[in-house]
């Protein structure tokens, strides 16, 4: 069962260039009869703010987050829509997502753009993404910074860059089971060790790149006390986001995840990175 006031950190809606199941209102009046307590409304277009201040209105009583993602939409690594996201109350930026040179597949996303990396030839940090680590330090209350899709390479110059200047953000690994991700689970465990988050996230599961019982064993040797809990869903073809949640919850729950293990990454963790006091 979802613990009430879960927050599920992964998930689509329309409006969008892609179809997707629900538009923002009626996602949103979908978790208010479902035990969540709300979500990270994501796109790979942009800034959600609008959307998420629109669905506010029309369904008060559900905590939903804005974000930004970095894909070319927004001109891609660029401090200045990091600090409009900021200003409108974002509260996660992901890295490129599929506009990310990682991302390498055969289907033919619209408008993909130009393939973007976060790291030079040398593997070390563009200026850009400096800036929008000092942007986030800037800011008047903590932030989620996500990986997208970039790669495992990318991921660690940015914790190693995070780390160094001591930049006050939480670095979230997003959904590292997802087979074009090429995180192991020792990766997984290394990066949660140096103070990343990992997004544990349905849709690697329902696509086949990892089965429950493997997600299951991976939580318990992350600890459940750097996870989080998300299903990335929103696609027409896939479940609703809150069943899809609830059927997250109780496939691990049926392969030894415990109920205050789910608590935890279900609610408490992401709570706490999204603002609440930790």
């Amino acid at each position: 069962m979802i613990p009430a006031g879960a927050i599920d950190c992964h998930v689509h809606a329309a409006p969008s260039l892609w179809e997707r199941r629900h538009d923002v209102p009626t996602l949103l009046e979908r978790v208010r009869d479902s035990p969540l307590g709300g979500i990270v409304l994501k796109s790979h277009f942009g800034n959600t703010f609008e959307a998420v201040r629109l669905g506010r209105a029309a369904v008060p009583g559900v905590d939903v987050y804005s974000s930004l993602t970095l894909n070319t939409f927004v001109g891609g690594l660029n401090p200045s829509a990091v600090e409009l996201a900021v200003e409108t109350g974002a509260s996660v930026v992901w890295l490129p997502t599929f506009s990310a040179a990682n991302f390498e597949t055969d289907r033919p996303y619209p408008f993909r753009g130009q393939t973007l990396t976060v790291t030079d030839d040398a593997g070390e940090l563009v200026p850009e993404v400096l800036e929008i680590l000092d942007v986030l330090d800037d800011a008047d209350r903590r932030l989620v910074l996500g990986n997208g899709h970039v790669s495992p390479a990318e991921t660690d110059a940015v914790l190693d860059a995070i780390d160094e200047r001591g930049t006050a953000v939480d670095y979230l690994v997003t959904h590292p089971d997802s087979a074009f991700m090429g995180l192991s689970l020792a990766d997984q465990i290394e990066l949660a060790s140096r103070g990343a988050y990992v997004e544990k996230c349905y849709l690697p599961i329902v696509k086949g790149d990892v089965t429950t019982e493997a997600m299951a064993e991976g939580i318990a040797e992350i600890g459940p006390e750097r996870c989080v809990l998300s299903t990335d869903h929103g696609q027409p073809t896939n479940r609703s986001p809150p069943d899809a949640y609830a059927a997250f919850v109780e496939g691990l729950r049926r392969h030894g995840v415990s109920a205050s293990a789910v608590e935890r990454m279900s609610r408490t963790v992401p709570r706490a990175l999204l603002g609440e006091p930790r």
